[in-house]
């Protein structure tokens, strides 16, 4: 009869020949199933190694054990393939930073009312190259006339005046035709806007002020009929003063 030990058990694990056969014995003694008598010194135990075959361990695909050979086969080792994820690359996005556009409110623009001005200035002499605003001549003496006229106007209407333009020149002697532009709110009367150049001329070089001569939109200036008046009342003065020596 045979005794089989598990087959994972070590040789040096396994009982002695004598233990063995004397378990036999006992076994049988102490058994009622069956009547056998066995004797000790008959009992010869034989050792005898069974081959085994270990399954190759499972891999990735399945595989089918071969058959038990009589000798003992060890599958190769699994080698496990370590596959490593690339890291993810997180992007970093910004956003881009909010502009605060400015927002500049346009500017008023104020409304202008424009008197075109002439006076004679009768101590010049009109040349031809007067009448053509791109000559030489024509630019110097708008020059002239502007440089020194607009100033006085500005001191005397500091709120409301804005410039002084000379747009022709014509012949009888020189008239001398300029814009002025005041804001339409708050615009002088032609009188005193007249006043102005009859202040002025006593003191303007390189041109002269006929003061009689002064039109304020096609209107003759009230200086002018002052002025008459002056000469006419000086001359009853006078008039007067010859009478009275005479008697």
């Amino acid at each position: 009869m045979g005794v089989v030990f598990n087959p994972t058990t070590n040789t040096t694990d396994l009982p002695l020949e004598s233990e063995v056969a004397r378990t036999l014995v006992q076994a049988a003694n102490n058994s009622n199933s069956f009547n056998v008598t066995f004797n000790p010194n008959t009992i010869k135990v034989t050792l005898s190694l069974l081959t085994t075959t270990t399954a190759a361990p499972a891999t990735a695909n399945s595989t089918t054990a071969n058959s038990t050979t009589a000798s003992s086969t060890t599958a190769a080792p699994t080698t496990s393939k370590s596959t490593t994820a690339a890291p993810t690359t997180s992007k970093s996005t910004t956003a881009a930073p909010t502009t605060s556009k400015s927002t500049t409110a346009a500017p008023t623009t104020l409304a202008l009312t424009t008197r075109r001005v002439v006076f004679r200035s009768v101590l010049d002499t009109f040349t031809s190259d007067l009448a053509n605003p791109s000559s030489a001549a024509f630019k110097n003496r708008a020059s002239m006339i502007k440089g020194q006229l607009e100033p006085l106007y500005q001191t005397e209407f500091p709120s409301s005046f804005r410039s002084l333009k000379v747009v022709e020149f014509s012949n009888g002697s020189i008239f001398n035709k300029m814009d002025l532009s005041f804001i339409s709110t708050s615009v002088p009367n032609n009188t005193q806007i007249a006043s102005v150049l009859i202040k002025a001329a006593s003191n303007v070089t390189g041109f002269d002020i006929e003061g009689s001569s002064i039109f304020v939109d096609g209107t003759p200036s009230s200086g002018v009929s002052h002025k008459i008046s002056l000469f006419t009342a000086s001359c009853l003065v006078l008039l007067s003063w010859l009478l009275s020596s005479q008697q």
